[in-house]
């Protein structure tokens, strides 16, 4: 019972019924914890992810961007969408920033290019590790974003 429970009280402080809150959370397993769950995914604060990035060299930290964003989203692009493309390279970052909460994620198209707007709360380096995945996520795809970083957010533009 303490789930129902618990349900109840979730669904009425975001103001939506149970069945729109079940769906919620059925949706975040579909399109996410599943597919992450091969990768030993861990699920943390927003400021021990700080803190740990505080405690590191930026060196180290550009260097796990880059590995990390060469890495899981060509793994979870493949097998969610089938292929490397621009289109599920931006639907992967929609994705993080919906299910895994790591990013605000806004895009605006302008004179056609379109710049999109990572913004957080991880600081300088939180932008330095961000920019570094993102870079090595879209050269899978042999795309060379240009970037306008700063303190909380990681600008770039397609």
């Amino acid at each position: 019972m303490f789930a129902l429970e618990s349900l109840q009280e979730d669904a009425k402080a975001q103001n939506v019924s149970i069945n729109t809150l079940l769906n919620q959370l059925l949706l975040t397993y579909a399109n996410y914890d599943r597919q992450m769950n091969r990768f030993q995914m861990l699920k943390l604060p927003a400021s021990t992810f700080k803190h740990v990035l505080q405690g590191a060299q930026d060196e180290t930290i550009a260097e796990a961007g880059r590995l990390a964003g060469g890495d899981v989203p060509k793994t979870l692009i493949l097998a969610k969408w089938g292929r490397l493309t621009k289109e599920n390279s931006l639907n992967y970052l929609k994705a993080m920033s919906t299910y895994a909460k790591l990013f605000d994620y806004s895009e605006i198209l302008s004179e056609g290019a379109l710049s999109i707007t990572l913004s957080h709360n991880f600081g300088a380096k939180g932008t330095l590790f961000l920019q570094h995945y993102v870079k090595a996520m879209f050269a899978l795809v042999d795309l060379q974003p240009k970037f306008s970083p700063d303190e909380n957010a990681v600008v770039f533009e397609l």
